[in-house]
Formats: structure tokens, sequence, C-alpha cells
């Protein structure tokens, strides 16, 4: 499936208000108990969001002003540290930080000039600018998951779950070609793909991305 850069922010702006809608009826226990991602509550999942925009969107001003910009500056530890500072925060600040950080990143891309689209850009690996709300998109849809707020997998899009395994089966056929892709529902897939197994039994994979 190939969707235009346009396209995919559009899809980002969706599954950005899909996650505000789910973060608006999080309690404060809700906030304080686990999510689906081991040692992590839902303060911490909300707050890896809201910096997570933030890092994205330095990447966006980066290639708009021509200078390249770390997504998290101080490395590794200081994401780590933003997010652990922030995960126990009231419900209405977690909730307003992602809110704001999301909806200014959206602004800042959709702004992006088309002639700036094959800037590279500093990831974990090469990608370009074009490449930025793609980035966006799967934390917003798999994170939404981690929740554990009843969205889950088979509330995905079908345009992300096409987008993203077109994507991912071939580089993990490329970096483990001995992995036997299992026969599932295309959702479920994905999610096996990605480290969420829905069902026991299933293949092992080397740590996504690849």
């Amino acid at each position: 499936m190939t969707l235009s850069y346009t396209e995919v922010v559009d899809l980002v702006a969706q599954s950005q208000a899909r996650v505000e809608a789910t973060l608006a009826t999080l309690t404060e226990s809700q906030a304080r108990g686990a999510s689906a991602l081991p040692g992590w509550s839902r303060g911490h999942v909300a707050t890896h969001l809201a910096r997570n925009a933030d890092g994205l969107r330095r990447f966006t001003i980066g290639v708009a002003a021509g200078t390249p910009r770390e997504m998290y500056p101080g490395g590794p530890d200081a994401r780590a540290a933003a997010i652990e500072e922030g995960a126990d925060r009231p419900v209405d600040l977690l909730t307003a930080d992602v809110r704001f950080a999301g909806r200014r990143l959206v602004d800042d891309l959709r702004g992006l000039d088309a002639d700036l689209l094959d800037t590279p850009v500093p990831w974990r690996k090469p990608v370009r600018a074009r490449d930025l709300p793609v980035l966006r998109w799967r934390e917003l849809e798999i994170h939404h998951v981690d929740l554990d707020l009843g969205y889950g997998c088979a509330d995905w899009p079908a345009e992300f779950v096409e987008s993203t395994l077109g994507s991912q089966l071939p580089e993990l056929a490329a970096v483990a070609p001995e992995v036997e892709v299992p026969d599932l529902p295309r959702a479920e897939l994905l999610s096996w793909l990605i480290g969420r197994p829905t069902r026991p039994g299933l293949p092992g994979l080397p740590g996504w991305p690849f």
C-alpha cells in the first residue's frame, strides 16, 4: 500500500484524535495502573507519546531550518528520565501534554515543504523527512494498544495494518530469513511482528524495529 505524505499526516491526525478520546476516559487509578508494556504504567505510556511527539518535532524543525537536530538531546538516558519524571502527573496534565504535543507535531508536519521531504533524518536508522509521519503513526497506533484501555489490534485501521506489514515483513525476511511467518489475520500478524503476540506458540522474533 502506497500512501502520500499528506495522506499519512491526515491519518496521524485521526490516530491522535482516537488516542485523545481514550485518554479522556482515563482515571487517576488507571493512570497509575500497569500498561501492557512491562514495567510501565499508563502514565509512562502517555508521557512517552508526548515526548515522542516533541522528538519528532525536533527532527521536523531541523529539516525546515536546514540544521539537523537530535530527537532526544542527552540521548537515551535523558529520554528515559523525562518519561519517568512525567509518568506520575495528574491525569489532566498527562492528557493535556499528549494533546498539545501531538497536535503541534501534526501542524508542523503539515507545514513541511514538499521539496524537503527527501532530507535525511538521523533516526535510529537512516530515514528521510517523508518518513516522519509514518514513525508517529506507528507510535500512536501501537502505544494506543499498549495503554490497555479497550483499544486492541483489531481496532487498527486497515491502512495502518497493510502499510506497516508492507514495509516491515520484507525487513524481517532480510534480517531473519529463517523465521516462518505464521498464518494469522492481518492485524494479529502485525501485532506478532512488532512483538505483541495475541496467542501462544508463535515463532520467536528478533527485536523490532528490525
